[in-house]
């Protein structure tokens, strides 16, 4: 068995090469998925300069330690990575997971994502130190191969079917460990409006527009929508004069606006976003929750929304604090995580490890 660093530093080297200037798959990669529509230049560059400052030897190496993990501890083990396509690349960190175990790697690739990952996977299948990879867009593709372990992102709605369809064509059976995410919406509390923080919400809020289980649904401030209703549009406006909103919504978010408007309900009309005072979670993207209250009133709305809360952001003191049972991060992060980050709370090496070896 090769040694858990050499192994490390094999997977490394293959990111390095993957995020190199110069990789012309890489590039051939970010152009289909903008020319057939997929996702907005502006986001994938987003995400790419992000990975570059996440994956870092010291980063990854830090990620294993948090974890406990011996790095190629699995190998002759199979894991199954149903990737989810809502965001560009947003599989990426499954991936890696897999990759440092020394599991074999099977992916089910996302149809709404289905170039950005590959160009990686395709240099981690080149390096010969490294386990066997497959990888497709279509999931009968790993019919009548039994897997050991099985990672989903999603709803819970698709995680029972999908289950279904594994265990009835051989891929699973009924206690095959698996890891499933079904977490779709973060919220943060804001007491300060200063310029780092209005720009740091402003990207946690309508980066992807709102898509990702770590985009800010939901604010809880002292501060009334009125009260920075202006200055937090102008904000916006600038944002996505550099990021055009890719998705627009539906007419369910005009009706949305035009109910509120006579009920009285006040809110901020984007035209492809509304921004609304209330106390529910919003159930799809393109909506904003803004919810005047203490730092009680936010803890609340955690230990309430607990089935489907990603993750809880803040700025200065309260960063690190606990509200409900989440810890709280740095409001920065919310679109740029660090690669240790726990999905759903679980960091998925030492879920690797534990349910595994």
């Amino acid at each position: 068995m090769e040694a858990p660093q050499s192994h490390i530093n094999a997977v490394y080297n293959c990111i390095s090469q993957w995020l190199s200037p110069d990789n012309p798959d890489l590039k051939r990669a970010i152009e289909r998925t903008v020319d057939e529509n997929l996702f907005g230049f502006e986001d994938i560059k987003h995400q790419i300069l992000a990975l570059k400052q996440a994956l870092t030897p010291d980063n990854i190496n830090r990620w294993v330690k948090k974890s406990g993990f011996i790095p190629n501890l699995l190998r002759r083990k199979t894991v199954l990575c149903l990737h989810a396509g809502n965001l560009p690349l947003v599989g990426l960190q499954d991936l890696l997971a897999v990759m440092i175990s020394g599991a074999d790697y099977a992916g089910k690739l996302s149809s709404k994502d289905p170039y950005l990952l590959q160009s990686l996977i395709k240099i981690f299948e080149e390096n010969r130190d490294l386990q066997r990879t497959a990888y497709d867009t279509e999931l009968h593709s790993f019919f009548n191969t039994m897997i050991d372990g099985w990672l989903f992102s999603g709803s819970h709605k698709n995680a029972a079917i999908v289950e279904n369809i594994l265990t009835d064509n051989g891929v699973i059976s009924y206690d095959s460990p698996s890891l499933i995410r079904t977490s779709y919406f973060s919220v943060a509390y804001i007491d300060t409006f200063d310029k780092e923080t209005v720009m740091d919400l402003t990207e946690a809020v309508f980066r992807y527009g709102g898509a990702g289980c770590r985009s800010v649904a939901v604010v809880v401030s002292p501060f009334s929508l009125n009260e920075i209703k202006c200055e937090f549009t102008d904000y916006i406006e600038n944002f996505w004069l550099k990021n055009p909103q890719h998705q627009l919504p539906t007419k369910e978010i005009t009706h949305r606006f035009a109910l509120n408007k006579a009920l009285g309900v006040n809110q901020a009309w984007l035209n492809d976003f509304l921004i609304e005072e209330g106390d529910e979670v919003p159930p799809n993207k393109f909506r904003l929750t803004w919810m005047k209250g203490d730092f009680s009133t936010f803890s609340a709305i955690i230990n309430n929304n607990l089935d489907g809360l990603q993750s809880a952001y803040s700025t200065a003191e309260h960063i690190g604090k606990q509200a409900g049972n989440i810890i709280i991060e740095p409001l920065s992060t919310a679109q740029n995580p660090p690669v240790w980050w726990k999905p759903d709370g679980i960091d998925t090496l030492n879920w690797l490890q534990k349910n595994l070896l």
